[in-house]
């Protein structure tokens, strides 16, 4: 008979779980279910963790009571209920660590004005769909950046001012 001496130290055979590549969550908002699966398909395949809202208000309720904190939002501006740019602009205004959120707006009927809009408001990049995955992953990848090093220096800029303002003092 074998007698095995029992170790101090617990036998792991089941290795521990991993997060995910980059552990950055993006909250893609749209209230069509097939937009909203493709890119979250994408994101989850790029090691983003993804959440979802079918609405501004949806969306926006899950903000400011703290249920979600994403590291970005890209949403969808033609929705029922409470559209992008309404939605862009309430974030903007929340005190409880959201309005700094980098946020990328999209429409798949876009045009100049809606751009500018979405841009007054405080969206950080505007986006026609169907997206240029190249882009919207570069897009993604340079606001979570620039968020974390700003983070990182304590320079992150109030979002009192948006980007166009921005935009304007430096055409000025």
């Amino acid at each position: 008979m074998e007698h095995r001496m029992a170790t101090p130290h617990q036998h792991h055979s089941i290795p521990p779980v991993l997060p995910p590549a980059n552990c950055f969550t993006i909250y893609v908002i749209d209230d069509l279910a097939p937009n909203r699966k493709l890119l979250g398909k994408f994101l989850k395949a790029a090691g983003y963790a993804v959440v979802e809202a079918t609405n501004g208000v949806e969306a926006l309720e899950a903000l400011r009571d703290g249920t979600v904190r994403p590291d970005l939002i890209v949403t969808d501006v033609e929705m029922p209920v409470m559209n992008g740019i309404t939605l862009v602009e309430q974030i903007r205004y929340l005190e409880n660590g959201v309005a700094g959120i980098p946020i990328i707006t999209a429409s798949g009927n876009a045009d100049d004005d809606m751009r500018r809009e979405a841009l007054a408001v405080g969206s950080d990049t505007f986006l026609t769909k169907p997206f240029d995955l190249k882009e919207l992953r570069d897009e993604i990848a340079n606001l979570l950046r620039n968020r974390r090093r700003s983070t990182t220096l304590g320079t992150a800029e109030p979002r009192n001012a948006n980007r166009l303002d921005t935009e304007l003092k430096l055409n000025s």
